[in-house]
């Protein structure tokens, strides 16, 4: 069988999903058949991206134990096509699998969330190293020589990896359980929403804010003035400036 390299790498990837056989990859049968040697690559491909899985939703597999989560790996993989040679950006909407497995569900019904959480952290460390901040930002030094008339159009931006996060069940608080290996008081059922930012370095910080904080975090990642923003959420800006999460400011045109 001759086949185009497209044709071929197109044959291979459906295989790999097992929608396509190894025959109809062009591979050829002796000891082993065609099919049982395409087995092979489909073994390696699942158990391969499956410990990228792994290490993305730690908290996941924690939570569910390692058995169950592999099965849970197994079916994201072969639903969710690897689209790109970096699998470092593989996993979005691991919550999803999740909810296709009633038991799971009906034994953690936090564990989607949990794998909210989880990529929501992953897409920090995404943003921190591959969005820069805007060289035109003047730093937040240059603040008071605003005059007053112009504060209004204040725009001040997140530093890159900034993100926000909101649940119905105590996230943050199960983070820190599992990091402590100390669950004493923990209440899952309690809503919680707050910041997960990414450093320059790569470390990772998480914190819950209460309302105002997090109506304040909402409002400047969406983009808005100081003069678009509630007055009773900017009671709450020192601590943005102070977590050293504002990387500077411009003013609105």
């Amino acid at each position: 069988m001759n086949l185009s390299l497209t044709k071929l790498q197109h044959q291979f990837a459906k295989a790999l999903h097992y929608q396509a056989t190894g025959e109809e990859c062009g591979i050829v049968s002796d000891t082993f058949s065609a099919d049982e040697r395409m087995q092979i690559y489909r073994n390696n491909f699942v158990v391969s991206l499956s410990e990228v899985l792994e290490a993305t939703y730690p908290m996941v597999s924690a939570l569910v134990g390692e058995e169950c989560f592999a099965q849970l790996a197994r079916q994201h993989v072969l639903t969710n096509p690897l689209e790109a040679g970096d699998v470092s950006k593989y996993g979005e909407h691991f919550s999803h699998t999740i909810e296709q497995f009633p038991a799971v569900v009906e034994a953690a019904p936090y564990a989607s969330e949990v794998a909210r959480f989880e990529w929501c952290i992953d897409l920090a460390q995404q943003q921190q190293g591959n969005i820069s901040v805007c060289d035109s930002l003047l730093p937040l030094a240059k603040l008071g020589e605003i005059a007053p008339e112009q504060q209004a159009s204040i725009h001040l931006h997140l530093q890159p990896g900034v993100n926000f996060f909101q649940s119905q069940y105590a996230v943050f608080s199960l983070k820190k359980a599992i990091d402590n290996n100390n669950f004493d008081g923990l209440n899952l059922d309690q809503a919680e929403h707050g910041v997960i930012c990414c450093s320059q370095q790569g470390t990772i910080w998480m914190q819950p804010l209460d309302d105002g904080a997090f109506e304040l975090l909402q409002h400047l990642h969406s983009g808005s003035t100081l003069g678009e923003t509630p007055p009773h959420a900017l009671e709450h800006l020192n601590y943005f400036v102070e977590s050293n999460l504002i990387a500077g400011f411009s003013l609105a045109r």
